[in-house]
């Protein structure tokens, strides 16, 4: 009987590869958007300029590359030879063998980019010219030697990747960044795995693989309705996941309270396209600097979910962008008057052990416009007769 689960029974061949036939996967779901699907000095580029790539040239500077730390990869191109053979067969397939074992077969690499970026780097003075990197660890021949070889584990596919990818990168030890997990989980489905297939592989008990997912949709439903730049919300993503999960925000955008009960292909009704706007808007600002009404994450559970649960209190944010004055009429405008009377007569006791009768005319002034201040209140108070 065929094992039904991803890591039983499946075991993959491990190949030494030359580094020069291992390429960087232009699908990493790490990389910026701006970098996906380019070519290999771009995404090299990127890793060198986001992953701290420095640091570990000097780690294998001193220690060479670790063989029980393997690169996984997959062929760049299976010849369409292969495309009817499952993978359980193909692993065991002669002719896949022999193609996999082929010193002219190239490979991308789609677990260890980091990795193989810096051995690129460490090995080629051309790509280290090429991204202008001046200074650069120095290794000697004998680790120069290590490094030109590395053990990889050869899968047939990216698909069979993927459950790896999860188990390791979710809920694992080497957690990615939330907008990288987004990406990986958005691939998967992509490739016709349902969210609960994907929560069952990678151990997934809390729903954050539904929950990621719907950020990402709500990424891609604002950039491709408004035409928005969604750097910001992907940098700070889990600001999205925190605002998701409010009731009040879910409210707003037209989203089910229960995350189970949300269409996440298609999570926003139509009349509630434009609070969408709204939310990224106030969570991440717009171009010609349009500020953020966020300063910190806990302004969206503290500030910003209690004025979306108030009618007047939201149109004041939509109108004056004022995430303060907003919220203190957002438990209701009568509750914002009592406090600010409990305020005032606070202040004015505190006044009293301050007043003398030489004080000057302006106290006599003031306490006036004070007075008429009270009187204006009272008349709006009192019933008009009929």
């Amino acid at each position: 009987m065929k094992q039904s689960i991803s890591g039983g029974g499946r075991k993959r061949p491990q190949l030494n590869i030359p580094y020069e036939n291992l390429h960087l996967d232009p699908l990493n779901p790490r990389l910026p958007e701006e970098n996906q699907g380019k070519d290999e000095v771009s995404i090299c580029s990127a890793l060198y300029k986001y992953f701290d790539i420095e640091e570990l040239a000097f780690s294998m500077k001193e220690n060479g590359y670790f063989d029980e730390e393997p690169l996984v990869a997959v062929p760049q191109e299976l010849p369409i030879y292969f495309s009817g053979i499952e993978g359980d067969d193909l692993v065991k397939n002669e002719k896949y063998l022999q193609y996999i074992n082929d010193k002219k077969t190239q490979f991308v690499v789609l677990e260890g980019n980091r990795r193989l970026t810096t051995i690129k780097l460490l090995l080629s003075d051309s790509l280290r010219n090429q991204l202008k990197i001046r200074t650069f660890p120095e290794i000697s021949d004998e680790v120069k030697n290590d490094l030109s070889v590395l053990p990889v584990i050869i899968y047939p596919s990216r698909k069979e990747v993927l459950p790896y990818l999860g188990v390791r990168h979710i809920t694992g030890i080497k957690k990615w960044e939330p907008y990288a997990k987004a990406r990986y989980v958005a691939k998967m489905v992509d490739e016709g795995v349902s969210i609960e297939e994907i929560q069952q592989q990678v151990g997934d008990r809390s729903n954050s693989a539904r929950k990621i997912y719907l950020c990402y949709q709500l990424i891609e439903l604002a950039r491709h309705e408004f035409d928005l730049n969604t750097e910001k919300a992907e940098n700070f993503f889990s600001y999205l996941l925190l605002a998701s999960g409010q009731g009040s925000i879910k409210d707003y955008l037209g989203l089910e309270r229960r995350i189970q009960d949300i269409n996440l292909e298609n999570p926003v009704p139509k009349n509630k396209l434009q609070n969408l706007r709204n939310i990224f808007s106030w969570l991440f600002g717009e171009e010609k600097a349009i500020l953020p009404v966020i300063k910190e994450s806990r302004d969206i559970t503290d500030k910003l979910a209690p004025v979306l649960r108030n009618q007047d209190a939201t149109n004041i944010l939509i109108s004056t962008r004022d995430l303060k004055d907003a919220y203190e009429i957002s438990d209701g405008a009568e509750t914002l008057v009592i406090q600010n009377l409990i305020k005032a007569n606070t202040l004015l006791r505190k006044s009293l052990g301050h007043i003398s009768s030489s004080d000057s005319d302006r106290i006599k002034e003031e306490l006036e416009n004070l007075s008429n201040t009270i009187s204006n209140i009272h008349k709006l108070l009192t019933p008009k007769s009929e």
